[in-house]
């Protein structure tokens, strides 16, 4: 029984976060889309996964520049699988979609994340699953959402524009967020309480940012 409440934890707690943002949508998407992003999101997990094993013994000599390729894979995948899935469809029909679909696909790459890290052995995992969960509920599963909705922002606006710069400076603020949560996590003991105002400060940008485009179409 412990193990299917963590498992179905695992994917509840990330969704808060989506159940929060989306309401900002006024035409909410379709349910189907919706879950086939969270669907995209959980193979660009997978893909991810073997893609920095792959990387690993090439960087894994220089941490900066490891947490820096790792942070840009997790980010593009999530992107280019949303892109070339779902971006193409009539579904995507309004500018706020993009930061939706990005957002839902990024729940289902850190709902994965969770599951792998409480399904470890035992005597590998050094806190409680629950404890776990909610810290990652508060960082890691945040910093994936917030992320990919920057992502998801910029993209938008580069359709709005038709200006590339917009979704580059995007994407690289997305890979950035995540390249200084993961550094600061890993490589100073106080790294949560460091990245905690870090988080908060973009949930108001991205706040804005849904604002903006529930308000412009």
């Amino acid at each position: 029984m412990a193990v299917i409440y963590y498992s179905f934890l695992s994917f509840f707690l990330p969704f808060i976060w989506i159940w929060y943002f989306s309401r900002k949508d006024k035409h909410p998407e379709s349910k189907f889309w919706l879950f086939m992003a969270f669907i995209l999101g959980i193979i660009a997990a997978v893909l991810a996964y073997y893609t920095e094993d792959w990387l690993h013994p090439f960087v894994s000599e220089n941490r900066f520049l490891k947490f820096l390729i790792f942070a840009f894979v997790e980010e593009f995948l999530k992107f280019i699988l949303i892109w070339f899935f779902i971006f193409p469809q009539k579904v995507f029909d309004e500018s706020i979609d993009a930061m939706i679909y990005m957002m839902f696909a990024a729940w289902g790459f850190a709902s994965l994340e969770n599951l792998a890290l409480i399904i470890k052995p035992p005597e590998l995992i050094t806190f409680g699953p629950g404890l776990i969960l909610f810290f990652r509920f508060l960082g890691a599963n945040l910093l994936h959402i917030l992320a990919s909705a920057l992502i998801g922002y910029g993209y938008a606006y580069m359709i709005k524009t038709r200006r590339i710069f917009p979704f580059v400076f995007s994407l690289l603020a997305g890979t950035s967020l995540h390249f200084l949560y993961n550094y600061l996590i890993i490589s100073l003991p106080p790294g949560f309480v460091l990245v905690l105002p870090i988080l908060w400060l973009t949930v108001l940008v991205v706040l804005n940012e849904l604002n903006y485009l529930a308000e412009n179409g």
